[in-house]
């Protein structure tokens, strides 16, 4: 009888246990990292007018860095993600690096004082070519097109 008990005693805290260590260690991370697509998603739809028009703001310009970065640390505190990003269609790690560069370039040119094209039409034409790209990349939407 107290075999029984004591059986049962450890068994819960054997599931309780390692449900915490699945959590904490998987779950966690990738709603994090998706939170952080959300992020990205949305400082570009409301900033969309700014950053496609090369008229941002530096403090827009280190928001966007920030961004970058983020996707892949947190990318990063996943572990086995090549097998999570493939059973749950999450963007490969080869694409959110490529997403990052990209979100950089764009980064630099956004800002006018900052830009390689001065003001010049060909420096929002590729921002708006970037954009598509790390959409198409990440599987986030970044503009108000239809799907």
């Amino acid at each position: 009888m107290k075999d029984s008990i004591l059986f049962t005693i450890l068994a819960g805290v054997t599931v309780f246990v390692v449900g915490q260590f699945i959590l904490k260690l998987v779950l966690e991370p990738l709603v994090s990292f998706k939170e952080s697509l959300g992020e990205l998603s949305a400082f570009c739809l409301r900033n969309r007018a700014k950053i496609t028009n090369a008229n941002a703001t530096l403090d827009m310009q280190d928001e966007l860095k920030r961004l970058g970065s983020t996707l892949i640390s947190k990318r990063q505190a996943i572990p086995f993600y090549r097998l999570f990003a493939f059973l749950l269609r999450m963007p490969s790690e080869k694409n959110v690096i490529e997403s990052c560069r990209s979100l950089n370039l764009i980064s630099a040119e956004m800002v006018k004082d900052t830009s390689r094209h001065q003001g010049a039409l060909q420096g929002p034409v590729e921002i708006l070519m970037e954009l598509q790209k790390i959409s198409g990349l990440l599987g986030v939407r970044l503009d108000y097109s239809e799907l």
